[in-house]
């Protein structure tokens, strides 16, 4: 009852901080029409590039690209069309990324060409942005080398490191090559910000339902390895009169629970709290901590969104508990909600039931573990451990 009540609490408390953290939408909350309906202000949405076309929330019955309906998707999907005069397509929005744990990438997607000349590149993509002067990921839909009127083929490229002035290469796999045009995609990567690698590329073939995920053998940097982390992302329509339908967008997190700071002993030694083995606070699971090295196997595990300020923002982290009688030992975290635990064989669990609900990946926990000693000064504090929850 207890954990539950701690989950609900924290849960409640994180709700309003959501959209700071990952986004995902199917589009189908916003306003669309058979013809499309610009997404510009709409969740965000704007223009970034003077001159661009604005992306269009479109509807799949009766659109007149003859975008064919998403078997995973509702009613409406994003749509980019470039002109016959090289005029493209952008739509961008903020996305909050984090260093502390993987960013997941992933859409479905569906290429197409509206001319009745030869195709140019690039079909469309996606990119995390400033591209200029941050670093950034980006995935690009290209025509094959070669192609003819008409195109019956893309492929799936991205954009490698770590120079910020890289241009897009293909994937060194044949599953990425040759994908059909005018059939809905799954198209993914996974990236590190902190290392600065790309690590993953991901694609299911919406004609086979193969899905294929591309590991490199050595370090793929990102593009911009070492600049600042993006603020935004963007899908673009490129080339002259090609399509780029997405729907079903995500970017989420790679769940860590990393450990900072130093506790301070007690009658066995320095408390401590880690991930209990095999397990990670990943959506859709229990996640599970453990305190050690606790005289009686009695604890307490204070959790809350900061480690640096602590109060309501008015006490400072780490902050020295020498003048309350525990000399030697720091508060590392902001104590939101505090749960008793009663362990065994001088350690103690603490279990957290986390939603499978993308709207949660992304979320930061800060936690401080406390062990019951029967020595004075009767408590002693562990590490601090910094949970990051993701997929």
């Amino acid at each position: 009852m207890r954990n539950h009540a701690l989950r609900i609490c924290l849960l409640s408390t994180v709700v309003p901080a959501l959209l700071a953290q990952g986004y995902s939408t199917d589009f189908e909350t916003l306003t669309a029409s058979s013809a499309g309906t610009p997404i510009t202000g709409q969740d965000g949405y704007y223009v970034p590039v003077a001159g661009s076309l604005d992306g269009l929330v479109a509807t799949y019955a009766g659109n007149p690209w003859g975008v064919p309906a998403n078997p995973n998707g509702g009613n409406n999907f994003w749509a980019g069309v470039s002109q016959a005069t090289n005029i493209f397509a952008r739509s961008q929005r903020n996305v909050t990324v984090s260093t502390n744990s993987r960013v997941y990438v992933q859409f479905d997607v569906m290429c197409n060409y509206l001319g009745t000349a030869t195709p140019t590149n690039n079909i469309g993509s996606f990119s995390f942005q400033p591209s200029a002067t941050n670093a950034y990921v980006n995935l690009v839909a290209a025509w094959p080398t070669g192609v003819t009127f008409p195109p019956a083929t893309w492929d799936a490229n991205f954009v490698p490191g770590p120079t910020s002035t890289a241009v897009p290469i293909a994937v060194p796999d044949p599953a990425f090559q040759n994908l059909p045009v005018g059939v809905w995609h799954t198209w993914g990567v996974t990236v590190d910000f902190a290392t600065g690698a790309q690590i993953d590329f991901r694609i299911t073939n919406g004609a086979t339902n193969v899905t294929t995920i591309y590991v490199p053998p050595t370090t793929m940097p990102i593009p911009g390895q070492g600049l600042p982390l993006p603020t935004d992302f963007r899908f673009f329509a490129g080339g002259s009169e090609n399509l780029f339908a997405i729907d079903n967008f995500t970017v989420t997190y790679g769940a860590t629970y990393s450990p900072f700071g130093t506790g301070c002993a007690g009658s066995l030694g320095v408390p401590t709290l880690s991930a209990a083995a095999g397990s990670a606070p990943t959506l859709g699971t229990t996640f599970q901590a453990q305190l050690g090295n606790l005289p009686q196997s009695l604890g307490l595990i204070a959790t809350g969104f900061s480690n640096t300020f602590a109060v309501n923002g008015t006490l400072a982290l780490p902050f020295p508990l020498a003048g309350t009688g525990y000399p030697g030992c720091d508060l590392l975290v902001d104590p939101l909600v505090t749960q008793f635990l009663i362990g065994s064989g001088n350690s103690a669990v603490w279990n957290f039931t986390i939603p499978n609900t993308n709207a949660y990946a992304g979320i930061n926990l800060y936690q401080q573990g406390i062990s019951l000693d029967p020595a004075a000064p009767g408590l002693a504090f562990t590490n601090g451990a910094h949970c990051v929850i993701g997929r």
